[in-house]
């Protein structure tokens, strides 16, 4: 098939739906399908040090996924700035597409930001080509949940355009089991929802056969690494592992680092620096090699989510982390889906977000008994059956032969 994939991030851009794409269009196109990305110019505050500054090609292959990017200016901290690119973006995209001048069997859709599924629409009125709106997070409900969005009447904007991407899409899939009775409620139509997780090839993530030397690099053999790597934003309730840091000042043995940047990074810097954290140490965005080393050299990983957010989502990095057999700390509500999918791979502990004493009492379990540790290898079961890559691109063939047909 000739198979357009529309992305708001790609790489070069450090982050899960950057690479989760990539990895997705990679197997795309071993599968011998012909692959298109749509994406946006890479922009500096998704790089990691090295590539910022630097200048990309707007068209170019590489490994046989041919990738188009739209260049414009971008704004990580300006969120009015920021809101109205998401409203842009459609047209962006359309504009590009006509440029392709390609007719395509098929289009798969990073959604947020949500108006692209717009850009779905007037793809289809254009050329027929239908499109499958996959649901990564749930806009305007999580940005309400942190309280990013306040005003009614975007807030209203917005759950409009979220019933008219749920009545209208062709198709839409989603990363939980969750997420489909949360868009049925809100006028989606049952028969045209499944249920993919993220996934990624099991033999690319072989713990055995990665690096495993960040201990060393960061002069810090002997010592308990729990760490976090990823976005640092208002969804992830990140002042939690500060203050358990801070409670677990005491045992020098043990160290916390942050890894990513974002919205909040230049707060947890202040609050390390102010309450004299120095058991937690920040490091910028890093290749993906040396994020995998990070947390496969890690004791314990950490995944976090906002108590606020009520929305069915599941954080990109679950999959990795349980490739990479790491015992798991999910600071998440026990109703979540983050939750749910902790208690069917049985890898790691959840912990209230909030609880400071859970959190910290959780860490020195894994400290004090090595033998737990061994529950993370329960993860890369649970992916072997549920998010292996390899499976998870039938699904996506057959959903795509049915559209066509």
């Amino acid at each position: 098939m000739k198979i357009l994939i529309i992305v708001a991030y790609f790489i070069p851009e450090i982050g899960s739906a950057a690479h989760v794409y990539y990895d997705l269009a990679k197997a795309f196109v071993e599968r011998s399908h012909e692959v298109d990305i749509i994406t946006s110019y890479p922009r500096d505050f998704n790089l990691i040090e090295n590539d910022r500054g630097k200048s990309f090609k707007l068209d170019e292959n590489m490994g046989g996924i041919s990738i188009h990017r739209f260049k414009y200016k971008a704004a990580r901290d300006d969120i009015i700035f920021r809101g109205l690119e998401h409203f842009l973006l459609p047209l962006c995209y359309f504009k590009l597409y006509l440029r392709l001048k390609k007719k395509f069997d098929v289009c798969l859709m990073y959604i947020p930001p949500l108006p692209l599924c717009y850009l779905a629409r007037l793809i289809k009125r254009f050329d027929g080509t239908p499109s499958v709106l996959n649901f990564q997070d749930f806009h305007p409900q999580e940005l309400m949940d942190v309280g990013v969005l306040k005003n009614r009447a975007l807030i209203k904007l917005m759950e409009y355009i979220e019933h008219q991407s749920y009545k209208n899409a062709d198709f839409i899939t989603v990363l939980s089991e969750g997420g489909i009775g949360y868009i049925c409620q809100r006028g989606g139509n049952p028969f045209k929802i499944k249920h993919i997780y993220n996934g990624c090839v099991i033999s690319d993530l072989n713990p055995s056969q990665m690096k495993m030397d960040f201990k060393n690099k960061e002069g810090i053999e002997g010592k308990f690494l729990v760490s976090y790597a990823g976005i640092l934003s208002p969804f992830q309730g990140l002042d939690i592992i500060l203050d358990a840091a801070k409670s677990l000042k005491e045992h020098k043995d043990i160290i916390f680092y942050i890894v990513g940047d974002g919205l909040i990074k230049n707060h947890l810097e202040q609050r390390i620096i102010q309450e004299n954290l120095n058991n937690v140490r920040i490091l910028p965005f890093q290749t993906r090699c040396e994020y995998l080393n990070i947390i496969n050299s890690s004791d314990i990983s950490l995944v976090c989510l906002d108590e606020r957010m009520k929305a069915p989502c599941i954080p990109g990095k679950l999959t990795n982390l349980m490739a990479l057999n790491k015992p798991l700390i999910a600071i998440v509500p026990h109703d979540s889906e983050t939750a749910r999918v902790m208690r069917k791979s049985k890898n790691g502990f959840v912990v209230p977000p909030g609880d400071i004493k859970a959190l910290s009492e959780t860490v020195l379990l894994f400290r004090n008994n090595k033998s737990i540790q061994a529950i993370g290898k329960n993860g890369e079961i649970f992916l072997r059956d549920k998010m292996d890559l390899n499976k998870n691109i039938l699904l996506y063939e057959e959903i795509f032969n049915m559209l066509v047909n």
